[in-house]
């Protein structure tokens, strides 16, 4: 398994993200919507698959909760992000949470990071700019979410403190984490799918 992931495991996602926007673009999407879960679990086990052998299993796995609990910290007061609520489109959760939403925090960390470890050795560096990659992947994110109803904003308005806190809060967990860090032949298979995936929905739904 974990030489097909390494091997294909680009084209698979490349493969599945084309489908996906061909079903989630058409006049059908609400009824494909609930495959988004099992898409997000199929990223992120062939990018754990893909993974070299971290030095650290506690660090690598760290982004995962962090991410969820910044969440559930937004979810249920408002800070940081601003006042939203999640739908049960992305699966179970706890405390209004997605668990899917952490893994997602966790693969778009380690998938960045190690792509910046290619720019610089500087750990703050490679951390702001995991950050900017966050926030930018975002500014795509949002306006799908919101159409597919993944979740929902206050008055259905993105507020400015949500880009703020997603660059400071990447930035922050990707220097605590950095001796998590691991290269992985997927990691640019991620940016590239998500860029092409939430890029194109964007300019169709």
């Amino acid at each position: 398994m974990q030489k097909l992931a390494r091997a294909h495991g680009g084209w698979i996602l490349l493969l599945i993200h084309f489908i996906g926007v061909l079903l989630l673009s058409s006049k059908w999407s609400d009824s494909f919507v609930f495959l988004t879960p099992i898409n997000l679990s199929i990223i992120v086990t062939l990018f754990l698959l893909s993974s070299e052998l971290p030095k650290s299993i506690i660090f690598y796995l760290m982004p995962a909760l962090l991410g969820w609990l910044i969440e559930v910290l937004g979810t249920n007061t408002g800070f940081p992000f601003g006042e939203y609520t999640y739908s049960d489109i992305l699966g179970p959760g706890l405390f209004g949470t997605p668990i899917m939403i952490g893994l997602l925090w966790w693969v778009l960390i380690r998938s960045a990071y190690d792509l910046m470890s290619y720019v610089t050795s500087s750990i703050v560096i490679k951390s702001i700019l995991t950050g900017l990659s966050m926030v930018s992947l975002d500014f795509l994110i949002e306006p799908v979410a919101i159409e597919l109803n993944f979740w929902h904003w206050k008055k259905q308005i993105v507020p400015i403190e949500n880009y703020l806190a997603w660059f400071l809060c990447s930035s922050l967990f990707a220097g605590l984490t950095d001796k998590g860090s691991v290269k992985n032949p997927l990691s640019h298979w991620i940016w590239i799918v998500m860029v092409l995936f939430f890029g194109a929905l964007n300019a169709i739904v």
